[in-house]
């Protein structure tokens, strides 16, 4: 359970910072936000679990990792909402409507 609790810190630590990497690739598209916000909390989860280490294997699995999927969820449920509504702004807005 140890072991298992110091490979899950990993994996959220490296998911953050992915995560962040990509919001700065994708800045432009509207709500990459959600990204960066995805980030930013999978980072911190990671750290909490790395700063209370040995006594956090008992309650750490299940709780941070229900919070992570919660947090990545909501992501990918309003990342293709911001971009289908940036592609309609933007569709709305083209000089070659059909008549």
């Amino acid at each position: 359970m140890v072991s298992l609790t110091l490979v899950l810190a990993s994996l959220f630590l490296v998911e953050g910072i992915f995560a962040i990497a990509l919001f700065f690739q994708m800045r432009s598209v509207g709500g990459s936000s959600w990204i960066l916000i995805d980030g930013i909390v999978t980072l911190l989860l990671g750290l909490m679990i790395y700063l209370q280490w040995p006594s956090s294997s008992n309650w750490a699995i299940g709780t941070l990792v229900g919070v992570s999927m919660i947090i990545s969820g909501v992501t990918r449920l309003m990342l293709p909402l911001a971009v289908r509504k940036a592609t309609s702004v933007l569709a709305s807005a083209s000089p070659f409507k059909a008549a």
